[in-house]
């Protein structure tokens, strides 16, 4: 049975690209008139030529970042991020923490 198959199939040949097929002749229906206030009909052309996807609007991170203190005078804040790639979309979450070093604050410095 699968010889079958395979025999037909060597005799048949691949198929050809769709720029060397011969048109299909099409019969052209004009979309019927809608009576006021009756249902509306959507009437659509038959062709092989499509609209693009519209592009997916970019995903932004909020304006503010979660921020928070941390002992000894420093900061923090986590964010998500997102990243793209050829072919993938990564996204994940990001810390960032401020910590001072030295004594502190310096005081009001005459000299400065």
């Amino acid at each position: 049975m699968i010889a079958v198959l395979i025999g037909l199939q060597a005799v048949a040949g691949p198929p050809l690209p769709r720029e060397l097929r011969p048109p299909v002749a099409r019969t052209a229906t004009p979309c019927p008139v809608t009576p006021p206030g009756g249902e509306i009909v959507v009437c659509g052309r038959p062709t092989d030529q499509r609209l693009a996807r519209l592009p997916t609007p970019p995903v932004s991170a909020p304006d503010a970042p979660m921020t928070f203190r941390l002992p000894g005078g420093g900061t923090g804040n986590v964010h998500a991020v997102q990243s793209t790639l050829p072919g993938a979309t990564g996204s994940g979450a990001v810390v960032t923490l401020r910590i001072p070093f030295g004594p502190g604050r310096r005081a009001a410095d005459p000299a400065r």
